[in-house]
């Protein structure tokens, strides 16, 4: 969020008007002129800090804390410029000889706006203390308080005698102390306060407006030989441009972060507290022992200060300590829990399986298809979920499991006992999973896949079955033995021939056709990746198309197939016309659908070989697209390119008849579990009749997908489906075998 033009000019004018004010100091000392000189860019930096801090609360939230913190401050400000009006009259109309006029009405001014920049400053939002914060604060703020004491009053014996002993000195210069105070309870703010809604860099900026009053007095006595210049107007011109700085800062913050966040304090922040006693010690320090050696004694208010300070001091650092020992014990255990759960951590957990003692047994726990859940719910349901499932996985576990969250949707337990003697926590944590738990207001029912091992290296075997166990819908717990480490190698090798194997052009593609019913003449095909080895041995789908999820590699493997399926679906429109086949089928993954590319990739390969997009039909699965987000505005994208749809294995999903609402569907593929089912029960043939209808009604294109007898064949055109699919017209074929196909007057009859 870039600032505004008319507030980014601030900063530069302040430092304009500061730099033209030191000019002016500088070249008055040489050459006298007009006494209000000087306090044309001194009135005007204030001025400029009060536009800065109006356009800085601006910029929070209205009535936010943020919000009436810079009001505040810019109402102090503008008592500081009415101060800065009040003086310059004073200069104008009042003659002097010496030291400049300074009215009571410009002294109340500026104490008016002091105790407003302390008001301001007290009630900003510190955030959340302990009592031994909150005491260690209050014994900073009386430490800072003694060691401003005590240098009060060896300034007000100096500026008084500066002032030839007159008694409105005093009360001049116990405003000036108290101005200084100001700025150090900024000092105290920004190194105590754990957490704030203003920028701490806006603070810093802000510290050393405190001293401008007593160092415009001392610059006072120094300027007495020019009349002409002033110590209030020096100063003042830098009170301008420490406050525009300051307001620049915090509108930085709302760039960098937003206006409504909090400026958290890194841990490091409030150990910077523990500087201030130190800090005050020493400067104390070193103000007595040079009062001491310049008039060799110290007065009764020094050697009280001196000793309240160092008792103040003691009993700081005391609260301290308690406090670091609360902190330590707090990191300690946030570092071996889960925040959200409260269970134990990673870390915790395999420190545990590692010092395990005796027979025991490692169950991983992985709640099925939570990412789908928590995008569709909110991640405050989704909390709610992991909270509550943390809580159910606790009772069921027992007092002697060691029950941990391991990161994301995964959970683990150790438990004493070989597997067997486990199951009965397993067995029940299984059964529970069709109880629906209550996140944020939503009953939800969780699946989890399990994974279970024991004896050496548990937790590898552990997540080796555990992987295993989600990468099968039919298959909830999963207990390692060696056949799935041999699997996991074989998968493990799987990956490392893929990327050779598809530059070496041991892939290539089938075609199973798609007939029209009764008569089986084809209408269309899908296409199927296929892997012959360089030594002849052939690798199932099923083995390495997961492997290619998981590697990435599905990416380039899937550009290869949509390339290749789209070049030979333009050659059979060439060779046989456009109306040979109504479309080319082609799968695509999940993870192609999370590619944002993807339907740019789609159109510049369809536009290369002159492809129309409605001749291609991209097939996905319920699954890929259910959870919405990335996925379903690919698919969408896809669609508009005017590519077809297709929904594979419709009705095995989450949602089937919900996705027909959300996703851009123009073909329905009805799995093969409901074409088994004709032969069955009435139940099975009504939900395949009513998929039929609901398609119908809808203005769906219909599948139906594993059709192996003729029965099945026409007992579907009876319901009302008009495209099949299945050994009964066709196994996968060659490109050769399909040009036969398409050759006029060659047809499959069911």
């Amino acid at each position: 969020m870039a600032l505004p033009r008319w507030r980014s000019w601030f900063v530069p004018i302040a430092t304009l008007l500061a730099v033209t004010e030191v000019i002016l100091i500088m070249v008055g000392q040489h050459v006298a002129f007009h006494r209000l000189l000087v306090w044309i860019p001194a009135v005007g930096g204030v001025a400029i800090a009060v536009g800065a801090f109006i356009a800085t609360a601006g910029g929070a939230p209205s009535g936010s804390p943020l919000d009436r913190f810079w009001r505040r401050v810019a109402v102090a400000m503008g008592a500081v410029f009415i101060g800065a009006a009040s003086q310059t009259v004073d200069v104008a109309v009042v003659p002097f000889n010496g030291m400049p006029p300074l009215g009571s009405r410009t002294l109340l001014c500026y104490v008016i706006g002091t105790l407003l920049a302390i008001i301001a400053l007290l009630r900003l939002p510190g955030g959340g203390r302990t009592w031994r914060q909150l005491t260690t604060a209050v014994l900073d703020l009386a430490v800072v308080a003694v060691t401003a004491g005590v240098a009060a009053s060896e300034y007000l014996g100096w500026a008084v005698d500066k002032f030839d002993g007159r008694a409105s000195a005093w009360w001049l210069n116990l405003a000036m102390v108290a101005i200084g105070v100001a700025g150090v309870t900024v000092v105290v703010k920004i190194m105590s306060a754990s957490r704030s809604p203003a920028a701490r860099t806006a603070l810093w900026w802000l510290a050393p407006i405190g001293i401008a009053g007593p160092l415009s007095v001392i610059l006072m006595t120094a300027f007495r030989p020019w009349p002409h210049l002033n110590g209030s107007a020096a100063v003042l011109a830098f009170v301008g441009l420490f406050g525009a700085l300051a307001g620049n800062a915090q509108q930085r913050a709302y760039a960098g972060h937003g206006a409504t966040s909090s400026r958290v304090a890194h841990p490091a922040v409030y150990r910077r507290g523990a500087a201030i006693p130190l800090i005050a010690t020493g400067l104390t320090s070193l103000l007595v022992g040079t009062v001491y050696l310049r008039t060799g004694h110290l007065t009764t208010i020094q050697v009280a200060g001196t000793t309240l300070l160092l008792l103040l001091v003691v009993t700081r650092q005391a609260f301290a300590l308690g406090e670091n020992a609360t902190l330590l014990e707090t990191v300690a255990h946030q570092a071996m829990h889960d925040e959200l759960t409260g269970l134990y951590s990673r870390r915790s957990f395999t420190t545990a399986v590692a010092g395990a003692e005796g027979p025991h047994t490692v169950a991983l726990i992985d709640l099925k298809d939570f990412r789908a859940i928590n995008d569709s719910l909110g991640p405050a349901a989704g909390d709610a979920l992991l909270t509550e499932y943390a809580a159910r996985l606790t009772r069921l576990a027992g007092d002697r499991a060691v029950v941990a969250r391991l990161g994301g949707d995964e959970f683990g337990l150790l438990l004493p006992g070989a597997p067997e003697q486990t199951a009965t926590i397993v067995d029940p944590l299984v059964a529970a999973g069709d109880e629906p738990l209550s996140a944020a207001g939503h009953e939800v029912v969780v699946e989890v896949s399990i994974g279970i091992a024991d004896g050496p290296d548990m937790y590898r075997r552990a997540e080796i079955a555990l992987r295993e166990a989600g990468a099968h819908t039919d298959a909830r717990v999963v207990r390692w033995d060696a056949s799935l480490e041999r699997h996991v190698n074989q998968r493990a090798t799987i990956a490392a021939d893929l990327r050779r194997a598809l530059h070496a052009g041991e892939f290539h593609m089938l075609y199973q056709p798609i007939v029209a019913l009764p008569h089986g003449l084809i209408t269309g095909v899908e296409s199927l990746i296929r892997w012959t080895r360089a030594d002849g041995r052939t690798i199932s789908p099923a083995d390495f198309v997961p492997v290619a999820e998981e590697t990435g590699l599905i990416l380039e493997l899937g550009e290869w197939i949509i390339d290749t399926v789209c070049a030979q679906a333009a050659e059979w429109r060439r060779r046989y016309g456009a109306d040979a086949l109504d479309s080319v089928g082609v799968n695509v993954s999940a993870r192609q659908l999370l590619d944002p590319g993807l339907p740019e990739r789609v159109a510049a390969t369809l536009a290369r070989h002159g492809l129309p997009a409605e001749q291609l039909t991209v097939e996905i699965t319920e699954t890929a697209v259910f959870g919405g987000g990335r996925a379903l505005a690919t698919v969408q994208a896809l669609s508009e390119l005017g590519v077809h749809i297709a929904l594979d294995d419709f009705g095995t999903g989450h949602s089937s008849l919900g996705l027909l609402r959300t996703c851009p569907v123009d073909v329905i593929k009805v799995d093969k579990s409901f074409v088994d089912g004709l032969n069955g029960t009435l139940h099975q043939e009504a939900i395949a009749g009513a998929i039929a209808d609901i398609a119908e009604k809808m203005e769906l294109g219909t599948v139906a997908e594993g059709v192996e007898t003729p029965e099945q064949a026409r007992r579907l055109y009876e319901l009302g489906y008009r495209r099949a699919q299945g050994f009964l017209f066709a196994r996968p074929m060659t490109v050769a075998a399909i040009d036969e196909l398409l050759d006029p007057g060659v047809g499959m009859a069911a």
